[in-house]
């Protein structure tokens, strides 16, 4: 790994900083909630003991059948039949069946008579309701029958100004407007039927039924009654479901409305995001004010708004905060009665003071319950409302901009840390490479790296190692000429000690002095020997360097060579082979292209045994090669020798012989291969047991194909 990338890892260790910044703010946004969750119980508890306070007198307790809520309508109702004006409406609808108004029914008239799902609000002084029927025949009014209603009817039964109950009918002889209809005082025996055109009803007409929407005063003392007559058309009978049998006629129902001072009370505690809702003890609504909005109007930030980094940051940031919290799902309780899944919730409140549960839009919700207690008996129950969102507003901001400046700032130390890295990687790269150029693959010092001025580490190393090659450049320019001139020493003395050796009488000598002047005679052959091999390798380059190139065949080269080399090597059997697809031209200087065939002939022949075959080849490649390979039977190649077998002074031989090996060989074969542009290489044979050499030519640039 290279240093830029240590420094790179060692740079994301600043990432605990930020970490430790996440788990304090966490830390802190937990005991936030805390002190809040405090705070919001308080709030309740005091709105409940001001509640407390109040007139909480009821009306007369009704049966649930006979008792309707009606909640505050915000948006004007146009009176059209459609539900398109209640979507925005919260409150559930509330549902009357026929078999809620039986002791027993016979199963065969379970679906007898309609089905009412119904909607109530009021709005400026108004009594709206809207009313799914399901009928399966609609049966409307005949007019020529002198009667209120002969048809399907609605039945509303409210007080009128004198305090009596007054009941009304709406009739439909056709699908549309039509207004409520009731008797007037008797006059000679018969009470005429009267139209009020205060309260208005239009029906239309449905898959399964008809709609009816309604608008009516709002009665008094919320004395209130409704029910829907459903008309027989086989045998006529008359079915009734709804709050009231109409057959009775001081029969009526409870209308509740929202205690109006009870909700300019409450609205004092209301913060933005906040509902807050009063339920008596039999669990109908009292009081109900809703400040609830979108997550997003209740925090400093909005994703929406910003860019994708700080959106997908605040999101994660938010999941983070929420991941530990448990959340419950908020029961509906937008149908003005406490159910049994509410009272549950409530038992849950009074043990834990607060819950956060989540609505059907997904939105989370402090929940929190304080108990109304009277002075003798229990009132109601308060349930406060608070947006998780709300609680957590400060906390995320502050996180999402710590986690940005710590963001920011681990960024700027890793890329300070990234360029000083590269700084340092580049100057120990230079370095390398100064040092590598300083010195050639045949450890020849041919340059000398710069010298640094710098006071650190770095710049001091480079100056020692500037010292060091410079030393070592002059030890090896030494070492260079040493062989010329022990040569050029040795020569003299040895040739003197060579002519008195041949100008010896042998004649007078006994055989025994004989012996003793043949051995220094070899031994003085051997020493001239190494004293050619030495002037040879030390001219060798400047010998390399003064050869003329020429335009050369190496077909008709190769042929006349493997003639003269096995007119020498007679104890080996010379084989050419030649795969040249057309010309082998190649630009290079004769003599040396014999001094590099000697060189590869004399290695094959001294690792091969007498009488065996040495394959000397020529054959050209589709890459624009020609390749002249030698290849002998005979000891496979060191297997911890590559290149290094084209070193100067390497040689590998298990056997010692009496001549002079000084690992010069291959040396040149690399030398004079380099100088034409050439290459070189050796490989085993193992399908043969053999060992081959092979110089790769480039083919002059007419000649390839």
């Amino acid at each position: 790994m290279s240093l830029r990338a240590q420094l790179f890892l060692v740079s994301l260790s600043l990432l605990i900083l930020p970490w430790a910044v996440f788990l304090f703010v966490a830390e802190l946004d937990r005991n936030l909630s805390d002190g809040q969750l405090v705070g919001s119980h308080s709030r309740a508890t005091a709105a409940a003991k001001l509640l407390a306070a109040r007139d909480w007198r009821q009306q007369r307790v009704r049966p649930e059948s006979k008792t309707l809520m009606a909640a505050k309508l915000d948006n004007a109702i146009l009176l059209d039949g459609y539900a398109d004006d209640w979507s925005a409406f919260e409150m559930l609808e509330r549902e009357f069946h026929y078999v809620h108004n039986k002791v027993a029914v016979d199963e065969g008239e379970l679906n007898a008579a309609s089905t009412i799902a119904l909607l109530s609000a009021t709005r400026n002084g108004r009594l709206y309701l809207f009313m799914k029927v399901r009928d399966s025949a609609i049966v409307y009014h005949k007019r020529e029958e002198r009667t209120i209603a002969n048809g399907d009817n609605v039945i509303i039964r409210v007080p009128d100004n004198q305090g009596n109950i007054r009941r009304y009918t709406f009739r439909w002889e056709v699908q549309g407007q039509t207004n409520g209809r009731y008797y007037g005082t008797e006059f000679e025996g018969e009470r005429p039927i009267l139209t009020d055109t205060d309260f208005t009803a239009v029906m239309v007409e449905t898959k399964g039924g008809y709609n009816v929407e309604m608008r009516l005063p709002i009665p008094d003392q919320g004395k209130f009654g409704l029910s829907v007559v459903d008309i027989d058309q086989r045998n006529g009978a008359a079915r009734w479901t709804g709050m009231f049998n109409p057959a009775e006629v001081d029969d009526v129902g409870q209308l509740k409305f929202i205690n109006t001072s009870f909700n300019n009370l409450l609205s004092v505690y209301a913060e933005p995001g906040m509902r807050l809702r009063v339920f008596d003890g039999q669990g109908w609504l009292v009081a109900d004010v809703d400040r609830r909005m979108p997550d997003a109007d209740v925090r400093s930030f909005d994703p929406v708004e910003s860019n994708v980094f700080d959106a997908v940051l605040y999101r994660f940031i938010s999941w983070s905060l929420a991941k530990n919290v448990v959340v419950g799902k908020l029961p509906d309780i937008d149908n003005g009665k406490l159910g049994q899944n509410e009272f549950n919730l409530i038992d849950e409140l009074s043990a834990q003071r607060s819950l956060f549960l989540r609505d059907k839009y997904d939105r989370v919700f402090l929940t929190t319950l304080a108990r109304i207690e009277g002075d003798e008996d229990f009132l109601g129950y308060l349930f406060l409302q608070q947006p998780r969102a709300a609680l957590t507003a400060f906390t995320e901001t502050a996180m999402l901009r710590l986690v940005k400046i710590f963001g920011i700032a681990v960024l700027v130390v890793a890329i300070i840390l990234l360029a000083f890295a590269s700084l340092i990687s580049w100057r120990v790269r230079r370095l390398r490479n100064d040092i590598e150029n300083a010195i050639s693959r045949e450890g020849k010092v041919i340059g000398k790296p710069g010298r640094s001025q710098a006071a650190d580490e770095i710049g001091d190393l480079s100056r020692s190692f500037n010292s060091i090659i410079e030393r070592l450049g002059s030890y090896t320019g030494y070492l260079q000429t040493l062989g010329s001139k022990l040569s050029h020493e040795l020569r003299t003395p040895l040739s003197v000690v060579t002519t008195s050796l041949e100008n010896i009488d042998r004649t007078a000598l006994d055989e025994r002095t004989i012996v003793s002047i043949d051995r220094a005679g070899q031994g003085a052959a051997r020493l001239q020997k190494l004293i050619r091999n030495l002037s040879e390798a030390s001219s060798l380059e400047d010998t390399i360097s003064l050869s003329e190139k020429s335009i050369v065949d190496l077909t008709e080269w190769i042929k006349v060579a493997q003639e003269v080399y096995a007119d020498i090597y007679t104890d080996r059997y010379l084989r050419l082979v030649l795969n040249v697809d057309g010309a082998s031209r190649v630009n290079a200087s004769v003599e040396l292209l014999h001094q590099m065939l000697d060189k590869l002939l004399s290695n094959a022949v001294d690792f091969s045994s007498p009488q065996s075959t040495i394959i000397l080849g020529l054959q050209t490649t589709q890459s624009g090669y020609v390749t002249v390979f030698v290849e002998n039977v005979g000891v496979c190649l060191p297997s911890s020798m590559g290149r290094e077998l084209f070193e100067p002074m390497v040689s590998q031989r298990n056997v010692r012989d009496d001549q002079p090996h000084m690992g010069l060989g291959l040396y040149i074969v690399k030398l004079i291969a380099e100088y034409h542009g050439a290459t070189v290489d050796a490989m085993d044979i193992p399908s043969r047991q053999s060992v081959q050499f092979v110089v790769s030519f480039p083919l002059l640039k007419s000649m390839r194909r």
